[in-house]
């Protein structure tokens, strides 16, 4: 069901021209893809990273395109409305019928997944995770120290 949403959206991210649609769809699309790695993953941990790094993409795009066409009015063609309610139910069926065939010959195993967390977590390895995450953060304060708002590439005229 959540693949068949992501199919869905790809599709109908081809035919958007609005930035702000295409932002909806790019965030509901990370949303899908932190969901459908949770629940393959048994461990919602990396799904949360997802999530966070692609929430974060999109929140540059949209700050990018808001400052670019602030006052563009926003329009939903009733053509690609009806369009599209003909197409995902169409998709929906046939993902369904796939999903029938391939949940049987489709099994993950738990236990490689809490493997995959150890040896991503052990002791030689957690010293540079630490460390990766104290220079990711420290990075991240001297950035939005040294960026003034007035000064940035987004400036606000007052």
């Amino acid at each position: 069901m959540l693949l068949s949403a992501m199919l869905v959206l790809s599709f109908t991210l081809m035919f958007l021209n609005h930035p702000l649609s295409m932002g909806m769809v790019l965030i509901i699309q990370a949303l899908i893809v932190a969901m459908v790695a949770g629940y393959t993953l048994t461990s919602f941990l990396f799904s949360y990273i997802i999530l966070i790094i692609m929430l974060s993409g999109a929140l540059v795009l949209f700050i990018c395109m808001a400052s670019v066409a602030s006052n563009e009015k926003f329009k939903s063609p009733i053509k690609m409305m009806m369009l599209y309610g003909t197409i995902i139910p169409c998709i929906m069926y046939a993902m369904a019928k796939v999903s029938m065939f391939m949940s049987h010959s489709y099994i993950i195993s738990e236990s490689s997944d809490v493997i995959s967390l150890i040896k991503m977590f052990n002791t030689m390895t957690a010293k540079i995770t630490l460390i990766m995450i104290i220079y990711l953060l420290m990075t991240m304060i001297v950035v939005s120290n040294i960026a003034k708002v007035n000064q940035g590439p987004l400036r606000i005229k007052m």
